[in-house]
């Protein structure tokens, strides 16, 4: 298959599960895939600088901008499909989580990837991307260790209780300085990846189910405490399949 555009209306840290797809099919049949990303994703500019991407789309999100994801699921796989025939591209594919399995191989098994392939994941970020991170670490907390903590994700069903973060990193790991995404920082004031420079630079990390917690796993670096408020289940379908170190509790 050749121009082919993935339609991919889900959330970040789904884009990171997506990685390995882009990469084993760019490798399989030398051909960059087309993604259609979420709109509220455009400043985050994750797959901008991925190598086994050509072109990035935006797309309204299913879930938010319709009466309901199903409604909204149909109408954007059918919008974007009118779009690919008008401009020429000799298909699409949506793939969709439904099914309670890893979240990795349903995405090889939409764009024909063998299960048994590489599922690393992956992070594309640019030197300007370090020179910017390392800039607002040094106003923040100079050359002192820091912990890297995220307590909301926008799911209160996932978010870890205030303040949590910042005791358990300085109680467990002996650390008075914190670099909080929604206080030190917030979330849209900087690119993912400078956030994803800051999280590789800290020395101990605690958070919740998260974009990050798939980034640390793309960088292969250590998870001190990652929470799964919404259990096993959820964990089996999105954690990595390629051996880390992690610390995943499901109660506090």
């Amino acid at each position: 298959m050749k121009d082919i555009l993935v339609i991919y209306p889900h959330g970040l840290g789904d884009c990171v599960l997506l990685t390995p797809t882009l990469r084993e099919y760019y490798h399989k049949h030398g051909q960059k895939l087309n993604i259609a990303t979420l709109e509220r994703f455009r400043s985050a500019q994750f797959f901008d600088h991925n190598p086994y991407v050509d072109q990035i789309y935006y797309t309204k999100d299913a879930w938010l901008d319709y009466p309901n994801s199903q409604v909204g699921f149909n109408t954007v796989y059918n919008d974007w499909k009118t779009y690919a025939r008008e401009q020429g591209l000799r298909g699409v594919v949506m793939p969709m989580h439904s099914n309670p399995i890893s979240k990795i191989i349903l995405n090889f098994k939409y764009l024909g990837i063998p299960a048994d392939a590489n599922p690393v994941t992956e992070l594309h970020t640019t030197s300007e991307d370090v020179a910017v991170a390392d800039n607002i670490i040094a106003k923040l907390v100079g050359d002192a260790p820091f912990g890297f903590v995220q307590t909301n994700t926008g799911v209160p069903s996932k978010d870890l209780p205030a303040d949590y973060g910042r005791t358990w990193l300085k109680d467990q790991r002996g650390l008075e300085n914190v670099i909080e995404i929604g206080k030190e920082i917030g979330a849209l004031d900087y690119n993912i990846n400078i956030q994803f420079e800051i999280l590789r630079r800290a020395a101990a990390v605690c958070i919740p189910d998260s974009v990050f917690y798939h980034a640390c796993h793309a960088m292969n670096k250590p998870i001190d405490l990652v929470y799964f408020g919404r259990g096993k289940g959820i964990y089996d379908r999105v954690r990595p399949l390629h051996e880390v170190k992690e610390n995943v509790v499901f109660k506090l």
